[in-house]
């Protein structure tokens, strides 16, 4: 089980779509894609951090099916967000975490491309920022392509 994490415009989804070349058979659980399927009021319908439990019923079901891996691609900005997705999982499945973690710079240039961005990068950048010690392992990713970054991550994932 792989999260890989990373504050808006981080590459997330890129990386995630890289890595699943590397590992034949993975299925990958977008959090974007899931949260749309929520209504713009979830929190107060479903409580915080529905996503990240939804996201974690659906691995272990996906899991249980016989997946060989699942990714979760999605922000986690809090520890708590990695408890809710975690909770859902069976015991004995190990989460990896990687986190992309591009200079705040890369991230605001790359929000001001993107067409439709929300804007919120810098704030979830300084929220993480705090948090930073508790979101696995952090890649550096502002110089590395997204295939690089599947690389290292593929390579942490098979060493382990």
């Amino acid at each position: 089980m792989i999260i890989v994490n990373g504050p808006p415009a981080a590459g997330k989804t890129c990386v995630t779509a890289e890595l699943r070349l590397l590992l034949p058979g993975t299925v990958a659980i977008s959090g974007d894609a899931l949260r749309a399927f929520a209504p713009a009021d979830a929190r107060t319908h479903l409580g915080g951090g529905a996503t990240h439990r939804a996201a974690g019923a659906l691995a272990r079901a996906y899991l249980e099916l016989g997946a060989p891996r699942v990714i979760f691609d999605y922000l986690c900005v809090r520890p708590k967000h990695f408890r809710d997705f975690s909770e859902a999982l069976p015991a004995a499945v190990e989460v990896k975490v990687f986190t992309l973690w591009p200079p705040l710079e890369t991230l605001l240039e790359r929000e001001r491309l993107a067409s439709g961005a929300s804007r919120v990068a810098a704030s979830c950048h300084h929220e993480m920022a705090v948090n930073l010690g508790a979101m696995g392992e952090i890649l550096d990713n502002g110089a590395l392509s997204p295939a690089d970054a599947a690389r290292f991550i593929h390579q942490r994932c098979v060493r382990a």
